[in-house]
């Protein structure tokens, strides 16, 4: 019962952290292009809608409800917003901006696809466990500390390139980034 317990518990946290790994499979994918901008829709930090359902199964008769989730603030648009020309004539992106923002994104894209590899790879380990491992809540957990520490060194990493892309941006075109990431949400 425990272990179910746990379990499930694993899944909501896996399921709020698709929120912040959106932006990272965004950028992982370099340019793209379909709905949303280069990169698709729910590719910034804090994602699209990925919440909606029960996509936790069967919740069965000790099941509780689940809690409101507090998710980091949105540092950015979709994927690679900045080569989009709708956002640079919206955010008045000069090429010399763009370019720099170019370069951070592709400076950090090799360790953001090894973090996400790593992601994965927990994840894969996790959900390959015996049954037996599954009773012992010792390796249980030692394996969701796995995954919650791969998962969050790809947050760290994500959040850190989006913040330098802004540092590419002059006061006035954060501003309106943020007025039109509020408007997307």
């Amino acid at each position: 019962m425990i272990v179910q317990r746990h379990v499930r518990y694993l899944r909501f946290a896996m399921l709020a952290c698709l929120l912040l790994l959106g932006g990272a499979i965004a950028h992982a994918q370099g340019r793209g292009g379909g709905a949303g901008g280069p990169g698709g829709p729910g590719g910034g930090m804090g994602g699209s809608g990925m919440m909606g359902g029960n996509r936790g199964g069967d919740r069965g008769a000790m099941s509780t409800p689940t809690p409101h989730i507090h998710t980091a603030p949105q540092l950015s648009l979709p994927g690679r917003w900045w080569d989009d020309k709708k956002n640079v004539k919206l955010l008045n992106l000069r090429s010399d901006q763009q370019s720099r923002m170019d370069d951070i994104f592709e400076a950090n894209k090799g360790n953001l696809k090894s973090l996400y590899d790593n992601l994965k790879q927990e994840e894969q380990h996790f959900g390959s466990m015996s049954h037996e491992d599954l009773q012992d809540e010792t390796k249980v957990f030692a394996e969701i500390d796995r995954v919650a520490q791969a998962r969050a060194d790809l947050e760290k990493a994500n959040f850190h390139i989006l913040l330098q892309i802004r540092k590419e941006m002059d006061p006035g075109q954060v501003a309106a980034l943020d007025r039109e990431i509020a408007n997307a949400q």
